[in-house]
């Protein structure tokens, strides 16, 4: 089944919006880094910053959607859906599963085994979030490592995320 990143995050959305979501704290954060995608048929990414909304569960669990500005190789946007693990206190590393996507310009490589212009750079991975604090309904991450399988028929592609900073308000 293929889910659109739209549909995805009406689907999360959704999810926040049920009665069971007035337990669990959502968080407002902002968010500065880089986003990479390289093919054979396409490159998009840069840098930029964005905003995102991350409701969490059991103190323990989370799912979060954000989108970024990203200026560089061209100016796109990322979008991404996450859920991940974390863990319980002050001093608070992550671990998340990513479907992220690049829409917008990017560098298109015409070859005998991609005619045609690749669509949005779409990929599912992993990131790493060693560097998290959270306090009295504060979070901040100070470092997010990331990397991603895509594909762009007849191939394959590699995504890579690179969080400098992010910091968020629960409310």
């Amino acid at each position: 089944m293929k889910v659109s990143a739209p549909r995805s995050l009406g689907l999360l959305l959704l999810l926040l919006a049920t009665p069971a979501a007035a337990e669990h704290p959502l968080t407002v954060y902002s968010r500065a880094g880089a986003m990479l995608y390289l093919s054979d048929a396409q490159t998009a990414g840069g840098i930029g910053g964005g905003v995102g909304l991350r409701a969490t569960f059991d103190e323990r669990f989370f799912l979060q959607a954000d989108v970024s500005y990203l200026m560089g190789v061209k100016n796109v946007a990322g979008l991404r859906l996450g859920a991940g693990l974390q863990r319980r206190g002050t001093y608070t590393p992550a671990v998340l599963l990513n479907l992220s996507t690049l829409v917008g310009d990017r560098l298109v490589f015409l070859t005998p085994q991609h005619p045609t212009p690749a669509g949005p750079a779409l990929a599912l991975g992993v990131s790493i979030a060693p560097l998290r604090f959270s306090h009295q309904g504060t979070q901040v991450s100070l470092l997010e490592l990331g990397v991603g399988v895509g594909t762009d028929l007849p191939g394959t592609g590699v995504s890579w995320q690179l969080g400098l900073v992010e910091a968020g308000v629960s409310f």
